[in-house]
């Protein structure tokens, strides 16, 4: 007897998914409609259980042929169609935070915030405002009495020589009308003692508050309380201005050009580093 005839005849090997006979009904068993021609089940039945699992498992209708590598996210609800929610057969686009079309799970880059603005505008400022203001004001500062007293007058040496009396730390500007300043040579000495007084040459061209035309000859700085002997050869009429506080002129001269030096220099270092920073910013 063969292997067939031993399955019809003998036990029925069981099938999958189809009712079984009714007690007391005759009669043939319903064909499985997986079974070979033989009439043995093949393993079709098993298969589409599995592939039911399947099918739910990745949010596909059951029955149906779609499959995760088919096409769509299949992660939503079965056949949904809206976006994200796995429609077969369509790749749903992906929303990220925000409602904003983009990789899910990924947030969109920030916009990258320009470095080095706020360095290089006080660096301008510095470099640009307040280093010339600085400078410009200390002078002014420094000659702001010689200034008042250019537009009042000098006071002159009638007969080319006098007396001044100088504090300490006091100077004044010895002046000869500028007819006369070619063949004319000026002194000052201490009635004290001649450690006292320490005299410098100096030189330009300033009309005066009477009128007249002056040159600079030689700038007196007494470093002590003295009176100063103003002699001058060549002309009749020599003049002077002052006195003024050494501190008072030297002082301004001296601070106002260097923090407009130092305010440029912080404000050109600055200008620098914004403009190295705003340049890695855009990159």
């Amino acid at each position: 007897m063969s292997e067939r005839d031993g399955t019809s005849s003998g036990s029925r090997r069981p099938t999958y998914g189809l009712p079984g006979p009714l007690p007391g009904s005759e009669g043939p068993a319903p064909q499985d409609p997986y079974a070979d021609a033989g009439g043995s089940p093949q393993d079709g039945s098993q298969q589409y259980g599995a592939q039911q699992h399947d099918s739910q498992q990745y949010g596909a209708q059951p029955g149906s042929s779609a499959h995760p590598s088919q096409g769509g996210s299949g992660y939503g609800t079965p056949g949904d169609g809206t976006p994200g929610q796995g429609a077969p057969g369509h790749d749903a686009p992906a929303y990220g935070p925000g409602g904003q079309q983009g990789p899910v799970g990924y947030a969109q880059p920030p916009k990258k915030r320009r470095r080095g603005i706020i360095p290089l505008v006080i660096g301008l400022v510095l470099l640009v405002v307040v280093a010339p203001l600085v400078t410009i004001g200390g002078l002014v500062w420094a000659f702001g009495s010689l200034a008042s007293d250019t537009m009042t007058g000098p006071e002159v040496l009638n007969g080319g020589s006098g007396e001044v009396s100088i504090a300490a730390n006091e100077m004044i500007i010895v002046y000869v009308p500028s007819e006369d300043a070619a063949g004319t040579t000026c002194t000052a000495e201490s009635t004290g003692q001649s450690n006292d007084v320490v005299v410098t040459p100096t030189s330009g061209t300033v009309t005066l508050g009477d009128g007249q035309s002056y040159e600079q000859t030689i700038g007196v700085a007494a470093l002590a309380d003295s009176t100063v002997t103003v002699s001058c050869e060549g002309t009749d009429a020599p003049a002077y201005l002052g006195p003024y506080s050494l501190f008072g002129i030297a002082g301004p001269m001296l601070i106002g050009p260097a923090i407009g030096v130092l305010a440029g220099l912080v404000g050109l270092v600055l200008v620098i580093v914004g403009i190295v920073k705003l340049v890695r910013s855009r990159n």
